[in-house]
C-alpha cells in the first residue's frame, strides 16, 4: 500500500514537474462513487438486487417457519413420551424419524442460505464491475471534450486528492453523459 502510494506520488510529482518545463497539463477529478450512485443503470440494477434480496428473505422465512413448526411437533411428542400412562415404544420410532427430518430441514435451510448469500454477493460485485466500464468510457469522453490530460478519482476512501478546485471537477459532466442514454 505504502509502495503504491509512494509511486503514485512520485508519478504525480513528475507529471507536474513536466508542466514547469512548458508542458502545461490539464487535470480533472471525478467522484466515481457519486457517479455510480447517480447512474440510471446502477440505480435500476440496485433496485432489482433489493427485490431479489427481499424474495430470498421471504423464502428463507418460509423455510424457517416450516422448521419451527416441525420443532413444535417434536416438543409435543416429547411431552407425550414423558407421560407414564402412554405406551411410548411406537412413539419413539416416530419421534426418531421426525428428529431426522428436522435435522435434514435445518441442513437444507443452512445450505440454501449459504447459496443465497453467495449469489447475492456475486451479483453485488458484478453490479460494480459492469458499470465501472461505462464510467471509464464516459470519463474518457468528458476528458477528451475538456482537453484534460489526467482525471483523478476524488471519492471518499479512494481519494488521492486532498484539494480540488470546483472548475476541475468533471463528476457532473460524466454523470450527465451516462444518464443522457437513460430511457425516458
Amino acid at each position: 500500500m505504502k509502495t503504491s502510494l509512494a509511486r503514485f506520488t512520485l508519478l504525480l510529482a513528475l507529471f507536474f514537474c513536466a508542466a514547469g518545463f512548458g508542458m502545461a497539463q490539464k487535470v480533472g477529478v471525478v467522484n466515481v462513487s457519486k457517479v455510480l450512485d447517480g447512474y440510471y443503470k446502477m440505480k435500476d440494477a440496485k433496485e432489482r438486487l433489493v427485490n431479489s434480496e427481499k424474495a430470498a428473505r421471504e423464502e428463507l422465512s418460509l423455510f424457517q417457519k416450516e422448521l419451527n413448526e416441525h420443532v413444535v411437533k417434536l416438543k409435543e411428542m416429547e411431552k407425550k413420551m414423558q407421560n407414564p400412562n402412554i405406551d411410548t415404544s411406537s412413539l419413539r420410532a416416530e419421534y426418531q424419524e421426525m428428529v431426522k427430518k428436522a435435522q435434514e430441514k435445518r441442513d437444507d435451510l443452512i445450505q440454501y442460505k449459504q447459496r443465497v448469500d453467495s449469489t447475492l454477493a456475486t451479483r453485488r460485485r458484478n453490479l460494480i464491475v459492469e458499470n465501472v466500464k461505462d464510467v471509464r468510457e464516459a470519463v474518457g469522453i468528458v476528458a477528451a471534450a475538456r482537453k484534460l490530460d489526467l482525471v483523478l478519482n476524488s471519492a471518499e476512501g479512494h481519494a488521492s486528492v486532498l484539494y480540488v478546485g470546483a472548475k476541475l471537477d468533471v463528476t457532473g459532466d460524466v454523470l450527465a453523459h451516462l444518464n443522457a442514454k437513460a430511457p425516458k
